[in-house]
């Protein structure tokens, strides 16, 4: 790679890389194009606009990453709309940190942002954001990996600017904060941390990791919101590998300080280590919708049996209230349902849909890990592939009432009799539902 010095910042000279050649070989043919036409929108309003973060990352890597994340030294906004007028697209606007999501046909959203800094007034506060320069934007960031950029404008187009030996530590497979203040301004890049970690391979040490250490000892994770709490949790258990990252978060302490409660018992680490297994192989069977795999892990994680300390933990950590409402109705759904299935006789087939009709997507796969043997399997698959077709039945409430019933609690009675006889098999027509009915709720 050719190597030169160019005026990047009023005043300064620092040490930039032409990466021009790497990115014609490493991105895909329409990226450059695009690129190449951001620049132009740059050139002719005359803004510095410049490529960050994750996708500067995973080009060193040779990692694909098609989501673009733009900074301008300048009025992040206004060059979003400038971008949107050029490429026939419309933009999101969020004001108070300067930054918009430009919206393009066929291409993913792209973040654009005004060039910043940020204070914190307190430890994992929101941060207050001014409108800075490149050098002190990319000084705001996470980690050395991440606070690389690439020019788009001006002297010095596809050059790779790295101020804090980002590229290094990529080389080293390093994992460091840019200031011993990370995890105390922002407590979530402890999650962030380990994410990015166990994604590529590399290793937390040091420094980094003293002050890692240091962060969770003071608890500083408990002045983090339910909902960025949850938000950091929901990003972590959707990587590829969660189970890798639940297991270092386990080593750093990290999740004992969040939920003491969930290590009175290996039951949630068993059932972890079987999940993946139970979505790939429920992948094969016809769901009535696609569970979300993050939230599977999410329940397995927090699972506690004593319902005192379930209730506890829930309330403590102050998850966002769909979650929390979400995480009671399925947990008492999956304790009844492990109950009935923990019979040794083996299930009709009207038992078996009054089970798996009660459960969500995520549900039946986390009873499926839970319960990892053929005839759990067997009934999953008679339940989704069998007898969610024949549980329909032909008559409604009018029909009951045209036969002389009067509407009331009792036609749940009558439509779960049907149903069951339905599923049983004990009723295949309209006519034979007539005749059960008369027979066992009109003599």
């Amino acid at each position: 790679m050719k190597c030169q010095r160019v005026t990047v910042f009023d005043g300064e000279s620092d040490f930039m890389k032409d990466i021009s050649s790497l990115m014609q070989t490493r991105l895909t043919t329409d990226h450059i194009p695009f690129l190449n036409s951001v620049a132009e929108v740059a050139a002719h309003n005359q803004v510095s606009v410049y490529v960050v973060g994750g996708f500067v990352r995973d080009l060193l890597l040779n990692i694909k990453n098609v989501d673009i994340d733009l900074v301008v030294e300048g009025d992040g906004i206004v060059f979003a709309q400038k971008l949107a007028e050029k490429f026939d697209g419309r933009t999101s606007r969020y004001k108070k940190f300067g930054t918009a999501t430009l919206m393009l046909q066929g291409r993913p959203n792209i973040d654009v942002a005004t060039a910043r800094t940020e204070s914190y007034s307190c430890p994992a506060a929101l941060p207050d954001v001014e409108p800075s320069t490149i050098k002190l934007d990319l000084a705001r960031r996470d980690f050395t990996v991440n606070s690389m950029a690439i020019k788009l404008s001006e002297s010095g187009t596809f050059f790779l600017i790295d101020l804090f030996g980002g590229e290094i530590d990529l080389k080293d497979s390093l994992i460091k904060v840019l200031h011993d203040r990370s995890f105390v301004d922002d407590p979530c890049r402890l999650f962030r941390a380990i994410r990015f970690e166990q994604r590529f391979e590399f290793c937390i040490k040091g420094q980094t990791k003293q002050l890692m250490r240091s962060a969770i000892e003071n608890n500083l994770i408990d002045k983090l919101s339910g909902d960025r709490l949850m938000n950091e949790i929901k990003i972590l258990l959707s990587e590829v590998d969660p189970v890798r990252c639940v297991d270092r978060m386990r080593e750093l302490s990290l999740l004992q300080t969040i939920a003491p409660e969930i290590f009175n018992d290996d039951f949630h680490w068993t059932i972890m280590k079987k999940v993946d297994s139970a979505l790939a192989w429920a992948d094969m069977i016809p769901l009535t919708k696609k569970p979300e795999a993050w939230f599977v892990y999410f329940h397995t994680l927090f699972m506690v049996e004593d319902d005192e300390a379930f209730e506890g933990m829930m309330m403590r950590l102050n998850f966002p209230s769909n979650i929390y409402f979400r995480m009671c109705s399925e947990r008492e759904c999956f304790v009844e349902a492990m109950h009935d299935l923990s019979e040794e006789r083996e299930l009709k087939p009207s038992e078996i849909y009054d089970i798996f009709s009660k459960q969500s997507s995520e549900a039946v796969i986390l009873l499926l890990a839970a319960c990892w043997n053929k005839r759990m399997k067997e009934y999953v698959e008679l339940y989704f592939k069998k007898y969610c077709a024949s549980a329909k039945i032909e008559l409604n409430g009018d029909d009951l009432i045209g036969m002389g019933m009067q509407p009331g609690s009792s036609f749940n009675d009558v439509f779960k009799a049907l149903r069951d006889a339905r599923i049983n098999g004990q009723v295949t027509s309209r006519d034979e539902e007539i005749v059960l009915v008369e027979s066992q709720f009109l003599k």
